[in-house]
């Protein structure tokens, strides 16, 4: 049962977890707003045309690193690794200028050989994506699909998860903005939260954002990022209890990031994202009565530090006390990542 988690894991998070987001998490986790950052391709699969690369992020944990290579010139080949998925086969990127895709396959298979009455397991995941630019804007989507046989008859339902997602984004002057980003989200599975036990009830996501920004040229070494939209969350069946369900409506959501060059070789950046929740509908399952509420979300601050070494890039994750108590910080007193532990990203463009 222990690649049951892998499997689906990998068919929910793999488009994500195989690439740096240390850089898009210091500006305000939305990789959207950021189309010339080395992670784009996670939204929008066609920009991992725009540069070669070898790169290694979760540098400081003990079991999350992931690695991309990503060579051509006029076609792309790329691979990528991640450590938390023990059972991936293969991670292939693929882009021939104006297209980029993606494609994953993962599988397992298990027999107790020793046991009298050998239970045999197996478990398989697909995911893909592609994108383009296209007449309205830039398209990404993406699908994936992971089903496991436990071995067991008497199970009623063997783990199994789907995934869709859409992003489009363009250019679009609105108010004070001038580019708009939509991003969709589908996620189905008849397992608990841990993927170990078949559930007929299942859970399934849908998410729905959008949003307008624009990129603010604050000085020659500095950028800012200004973003406000709409989101739109529902989750049936939450947490595999039937009927239970929760409906969140965000109206405004917002981000304020800002990337400024302190020297030729060390970048700080911020972000805050603030927002309020317009409409709260939740139930704890049949016969319950519903919960409603309205009010402000969680206003979350992020920080990030880069760093360019001339032939490569470093992107760490710090807290604030770097900024609030430095020389404690500098001087090795206290450590420079946050409290809940930070990594790092190793980059090497060409």
């Amino acid at each position: 049962m222990k690649n049951v988690k892998m499997l689906l894991i990998f068919i929910i998070t793999s488009t994500l977890l195989l690439a740096s987001a240390q850089r898009v998490n210091s500006l305000g986790g939305n990789v959207g707003y950021w189309a010339d950052d080395d992670n784009s391709w996670t939204a929008f699969p066609h920009t991992l045309n725009n540069s070669n690369l070898a790169q290694v992020s979760g540098l400081g944990s003990t079991d999350d690193h992931n690695a991309i290579v990503r060579w051509g010139e006029g076609t792309k080949w790329g691979f990528s690794w991640n450590q938390a998925n023990e059972n991936d086969m293969l991670n292939l990127q693929w882009g021939n200028g104006s297209m980029g895709a993606t494609f994953g396959l993962a599988m397992s298979a298990d027999g107790d050989e020793d046991s009298a009455t050998p239970m045999a397991t197996a478990g398989m995941g697909l995911s893909a994506s592609f994108g383009m630019e296209m007449g309205f804007g830039e398209l990404g989507v993406g699908f994936s699909n992971a089903t496991y046989d436990d071995g067991d008859a008497a199970t009623a339902n063997d783990p199994a998860s789907m995934g869709l997602w859409v992003n489009l984004r363009r250019a679009q002057s609105v108010w004070l903005f001038d580019n708009m980003l939509v991003n969709f989200n589908y996620d189905a599975n008849n397992s608990d939260a841990d993927f170990m036990v078949g559930n007929v009830d299942g859970q399934t996501t849908m998410m729905l954002g959008t949003s307008f920004y624009s990129h603010i040229d604050i000085s020659d070494n500095t950028t800012g990022l200004i973003a406000m939209g709409f989101g739109y969350t529902s989750y049936a069946n939450n947490g595999n209890v039937k009927d239970a369900a929760i409906t969140n409506i965000a109206l405004p959501t917002w981000t304020f990031a800002v990337e400024s060059s302190m020297t030729d070789w060390a970048t700080c950046r911020m972000s805050v994202n603030a927002g309020y929740i317009l409409s709260n509908s939740s139930t704890a399952g049949t016969g319950a009565k519903d919960v409603t509420g309205r009010g402000g979300m969680d206003t979350d601050f992020s920080v990030g530090l880069g760093f360019n070494y001339g032939s490569f890039n470093l992107d760490v994750d710090v807290s604030e006390g770097l900024f609030t108590n430095p020389v404690q910080h500098v001087t090795g007193y206290e450590s420079i990542t946050p409290a809940a532990g930070g990594t790092a990203t190793l980059t090497y463009v060409w």
